[in-house]
């Protein structure tokens, strides 16, 4: 276990590998550590990190810190503090794809790259349980796996850090964000998703926006595709982090499919 301290707070993380900066970030339910499979398999590649966000995980549990703005500056803060050479690669999910994103629009020139994965687009689609559930409560109900990389954690949810930046993020719309953000970024959606609705009509805007937008709604998957379908997954963002800007060069998602069966 690593620590390192922002004023008062503590920030646990975990790092494993070599290479260029690549940082996850965990969402509503867990912690840090249903990414080790992820970072595991780009640790050959990349120097890997992943913390636990206030509230979560071993991290210091502020209810004053449990704010978007606050986790955006704690990405800030938590490059700052070890020294992670700039620009870094960002994956984010659910809550800490929100996170990420918010990041990037505010610093893009620290960000080389973006995988938002379970983004919720708008507000509407995050599951209203979240605003008012105990995590155990609300994974036992709406989490069709038994994934021990996150239930061993959940218990360390702060119920308030989960329902208040549920709220919170339930008035956000960021598809704006997403027009704003210039820096190459990968979608991935699950689409047995009932957590955060994957998106619908929003399909064609996302690519509409140019070759450094991609987009892969994972079929057979919910909302932890990096568990459900790990090796597609860490292949898909391999492939993605190494690929040049004009994201046209990804394959299609059938693809993905073929090459890891």
């Amino acid at each position: 276990m690593s620590i390192t301290t922002v004023g008062n707070q503590l920030i646990h993380y975990e790092v494993l590998g070599r290479g260029k900066p690549l940082i996850f970030i965990h969402g509503w339910l867990g912690s840090w550590r249903y990414w080790w499979p992820s970072m595991q398999s780009l640790s050959s590649r990349h120097r890997s990190f992943a913390f636990d966000l206030w509230g979560f995980g071993d991290s210091s549990k502020t209810p004053t810190m449990y704010m978007l703005n606050a986790y955006v500056e704690m990405i800030d803060q938590f490059i700052s503090q070890l020294g992670i050479s700039k620009p870094v690669t960002l994956v984010g999910h659910s809550l800490g794809a929100a996170v990420a994103l918010a990041y990037t629009t505010r610093h893009p020139d620290s960000v080389d790259k973006l995988a938002a994965v379970a983004l919720p687009l708008q507000g509407a689609y995050i599951n209203e349980r979240l605003f008012n559930t105990d995590p155990t409560s609300f994974a036992s109900k709406i989490m069709k796996d038994n994934f021990s990389e996150v239930t061993s954690e959940i218990r360390k949810t702060d119920q308030q850090a989960m329902n208040q930046l549920a709220q919170e993020l339930s008035q956000h719309n960021f598809l704006q964000e997403i027009e704003a953000c210039k820096t190459p970024t990968l979608f991935v959606f699950g689409a047995q998703d009932i957590v955060i609705q994957p998106p619908g009509e929003e399909v064609q805007y996302l690519q509409s926006l140019g070759n450094t937008r991609y987009l892969v709604t994972m079929d057979e998957c919910s909302h932890f595709p990096m568990l459900q379908e790990k090796a597609k997954f860490n292949r898909l963002l391999m492939d993605f982090i190494h690929a040049d800007e004009n994201l046209t060069d990804l394959a299609p998602k059938e693809y993905w499919q073929r090459r890891v069966k």
